[in-house]
This record gives structure tokens, sequence and C-alpha cells, in this order.
């Protein structure tokens, strides 16, 4: 389901602020939970706006050991996101999509993120940078 992931080295964990893209710009909604890939469309019909999160890598943990399993966001691709427009603060849930029986067995895990090509653009130089220090970064619990 993706765990945490590291985008510039800099680690992000549900129920903290991550930076993503959206059709705005770039937004920093907190991260609270997952959402099927199977029922987008329901999460859409119910205002959930599509988002692209950039990364590096992701860590799944797995079922078996409780260990962090880490691979690579291949280059051009983005973890998928549909975030909630909530008073007083946006919340972001992470894609997720069935594992396949290698990734299952790698990860030890039977859900992994969505990863796509981004719908928004990259992130432009800078725009992310005062974020990415870590006294910035916002937390929701």
């Amino acid at each position: 389901m993706c765990a945490t992931f590291e985008f510039r080295g800099r680690i992000f964990k549900p129920g903290r602020e991550v930076i993503a893209r959206s059709r705005e710009g770039v937004v920093r909604p907190v991260w609270a939970g997952f959402a099927r890939h199977e029922i987008l469309d329901w999460w859409k019909q119910r205002g959930g706006v599509l988002l692209d999160l950039p990364a590096d890598r992701f860590a799944e943990r797995s079922a078996d050991t409780r260990k962090l399993v880490w691979d690579g966001v291949p280059p051009g691709l983005v973890l998928r996101g549909v975030m909630e427009l909530r008073e007083p603060l946006s919340i972001v849930r992470i894609v997720t999509r069935t594992a396949t029986p290698p990734e299952a067995l790698r990860f030890g895990h039977h859900r992994m993120p969505l990863l796509e090509d981004p719908l928004h653009g990259p992130l432009e130089v800078g725009e992310a940078e005062g974020f990415l220090d870590p006294e910035a970064q916002g937390s929701l619990f």
C-alpha cells in the first residue's frame, strides 16, 4: 500500500503533509490513507481530485517480517493520489492496485501504489525546496 516514500532525500509518511501537483499547481495535502484503484471513479464522483506525487522510491511493509521493502520509482512516473478538499485542510489518499504474484512475494504485501505518467507535469526547479526542509513538514497526528 506504500508505507512511506522518498523524494529528493526527504521521507514522507502517513499522517504528514506531502508535496504534490494538481491542475492548479503545487499543493500540500496531508497523507491520510489509501484509495483502491478499482473504485477510483467512486472517489472522483465525490469530488476527489487526482494528484501527481513525485517520488524517487517507495517502501511497503512486509506482512511477514514487518520490515520495509524499498523499490525505485521509474524515471518519469509518479505516485497517483486522490485529494479530498476538506476544511481546514485537504487530505490525500495514495491510490493502490493489486500486487502481481511476484510483487506480493517480494514485498510481502497484497497492494502496491499505483505508478503512472504525470497528469500535471513535473515540479519546477525550486517549487519544492522550502517544503523539503524537515522543519517545514506539517502533521495531521
